[in-house]
């Protein structure tokens, strides 16, 4: 047997379809006893579904405990990793995209692209370089011309030409926070870089 034939044999049963032909000849009574047959199979049916419904129900209740559960560590490794950042910022392990473009030591290939550097806020928030919808891209200026650099090489370049990170009147780095498209300017002393 198979199992849907098995699991049909559990069914109560129902009582016999009338067409709507025959349904016009019968009584009140007829009609009366016919919707209590179909009341008392509705009772079983629910009946026969109730244990269903309340593994369903637990079933669920479980998912969201493990939802729950995936949530609290996800923010419990990003807690961590915040932590982690800010330390590292601290001891100079993560040195500020400044310290970085001016370190004799080349701390990426000169054709890195920007959007593979691993940038975080000296707050530990992990950001990408430049605008949410054309992140990679890192401005710099003279203090009244502005020029973009989209890899390392470019950007360790412009620094060493004396331009600063920041457009004519707004110095700074311009970064947005990775997943999201929430971008600002922060000071380039406050945005950190991981080597390697």
């Amino acid at each position: 047997m198979s199992d849907l034939a098995a699991s049909s044999a559990q069914l109560p049963e129902l009582p016999e379809a009338i067409d709507a032909s025959t349904l016009q000849t019968l009584s009140e009574a007829e009609l009366e006893t016919l919707a209590g047959s179909l009341h008392a199979a509705l009772r079983a049916v629910t009946a026969a579904v109730a244990p269903y419904e309340a593994q369903m129900r637990e079933i669920r209740s479980r998912q969201a405990e493990l939802s729950t559960e995936r949530r609290r560590r996800e923010r419990a490794a990003q807690v961590q990793q915040r932590a982690s950042v800010r330390q590292q910022a601290k001891s100079g392990e993560m040195p500020s995209v400044v310290d970085a473009l001016g370190d004799p030591a080349d701390l990426f290939p000169p054709s890195t692209p920007l959007r593979e550097i691993n940038a975080f806020l000296a707050t530990g928030g992990e950001v990408g370089f430049g605008f949410a919808t054309r992140p990679g891209t890192l401005a710099f200026t003279d203090g009244r011309q502005q020029r973009q650099a989209t890899t390392w090489g470019e950007a360790r370049e412009l620094h060493r030409l004396g331009w600063d990170p920041g457009t004519p009147g707004i110095p700074g780095v311009r970064v947005h926070l990775i997943g999201t498209r929430v971008e600002r300017v922060v000071a380039s002393s406050e945005v950190v870089v991981q080597p390697g």
